[in-house]
């Protein structure tokens, strides 16, 4: 499997770390814009949808710091490189599309959720496998 080590994958984590705080600290926001700004003005099955979509940020900003700090431990291994990639896509469409879903009440944003969803459980089995394959070399 090719490998990325020294400054390069010192780099490519980083970026990854980097991405996760950003996610991260979105997340932060979103909910405070949800409890002071959204809460009031839809209703509280949509406001579930949002909380829901907030959640999912927070957890895959973590894992996206989580594929950095193990990029630059382990370089870059083509499947942790997929597992980053498609969290940060996964994490855009799902909670994108359902965050879009709430605020604007358009149904067609809700086809985003479960291709979202979808990407993301292959991220967390590509970070499975590459780790798996990783702890046998």
């Amino acid at each position: 499997m090719a490998e990325l080590t020294g400054n390069a994958a010192t780099r490519l984590g980083g970026r990854f770390v980097a991405l996760g705080a950003l996610v991260m600290a979105l997340a932060v926001i979103f909910s405070a814009a949800g409890d002071h700004l959204v809460a009031s003005r839809v209703s509280a099955e949509d406001l579930h949808i949002y909380d829901i979509a907030n959640r999912f940020q927070i957890y895959h900003g973590l894992g996206l710091l989580f594929i950095g700090v193990l990029i630059r431990q382990y370089g870059k291994r083509r499947l942790l490189y997929a597992a980053g990639g498609l969290m940060t896509l996964g994490t855009l469409l799902f909670c994108g599309g359902l965050y879009l879903l709430t605020l604007t009440g358009d149904v067609s944003w809700a086809f985003f959720a479960p291709v979202g969803g979808i990407t993301l459980v292959l991220s967390w089995l590509s970070l499975a496998l590459s780790m798996w394959r990783a702890s046998a070399t």
